[in-house]
């Protein structure tokens, strides 16, 4: 029986509800009560085998294929948005994502971290000046890491769109991005802590325990949603509770990329002693 009992079938990733419910009917609750044979395809059986065994699933050659595809300097790359039900910005639509911060750690091959980061001001569009500072932050032809690099690429798409002044310097950044959760999404690394979830506050107990409790360690802002509202709510605020909050922002935007940092390393070093 696997370390973690409270896990059941319905944390199985991808897997159909009608399939999960068939299961249940069938009296199966808990990952370990499944038995040999059901039809699970590759990627599930590796999360119900790993959870069973309380053991490690790592593939170590496909990791090691997919570091291969990554240039230094490395560019982390993490966006804040916010959202609003009646726009106030030309331009913006209801509940579009609007990007109000960045936050970036450059990783050179010989290990030296440099950190770049953007936090607009409250009240007013932050969408041409996030656009500009981007392309004057990082340069063409960069190896571009995000963490579910559809939203970072979604993102600087938007950018590109309502700024032509900058859109090709945009989307070369966009071009260039490579994602840090397909490893994790595909299941060449998979631990029973992650509990089916590839989410990178899911991925870094296991990989850095050392950062474990890293994001509740935060003063006030824990997670992208706080910060959402957070910022949301900014120009309500007055100075000092603004330049609070701020310094909250940042903390948190800045420790979403150096987790980043930390994977990256803690794969590298998975791959070197199995190789």
């Amino acid at each position: 029986m696997g370390a973690y009992t409270a896990y059941s079938i319905f944390d199985i990733s991808n897997l159909k509800a009608k399939q999960k419910f068939e299961l249940y009917k069938r009296g199966i609750i808990n990952i370990e009560e499944i038995p040999d044979g059901e039809p699970f395809n590759d990627s599930q059986m590796v999360q119900i085998n790993s959870h069973k065994n309380d053991t490690t699933t790592i593939d170590a050659d496909k990791i090691k294929a997919f570091l291969r595809t990554l240039r230094y300097p490395i560019y982390h790359l993490d966006f804040e948005t916010y959202q609003q039900a009646i726009p106030q910005f030309r331009g913006v639509g209801a509940y579009m994502q609007i990007p109000f911060q960045y936050s970036i750690h450059i990783e050179h091959e010989d290990g030296r971290l440099e950190h770049r980061e953007f936090l607009a001001q409250a009240g007013k569009d932050p969408r041409a000046e996030i656009a500009e500072k981007l392309t004057l932050d990082i340069p063409p032809n960069v190896t571009v890491l995000a963490y579910n690099m559809s939203f970072e690429k979604s993102v600087i798409k938007h950018l590109a769109a309502a700024f032509p002044d900058f859109s090709s310097k945009l989307m070369s950044i966009h071009d260039n991005i490579l994602d840090l959760m397909l490893p994790f999404w595909k299941k060449w690394y998979y631990a029973p802590k992650m509990l089916g979830s590839y989410s990178i506050k899911s991925v870094m107990p296991s990989l850095v325990p050392d950062m474990e409790k890293a994001y509740k360690n935060l003063d006030g802002i824990h997670e992208g949603g706080e910060a959402m509202s957070a910022f949301a709510h900014l120009a309500d605020k007055s100075e000092d509770e603004q330049s609070i909050i701020r310094t909250q922002l940042l903390e948190y935007c800045k420790l979403d990329t150096f987790a980043m940092v930390k994977v990256l390393q803690k794969l590298r070093e998975v791959v070197n002693t199995r190789t």
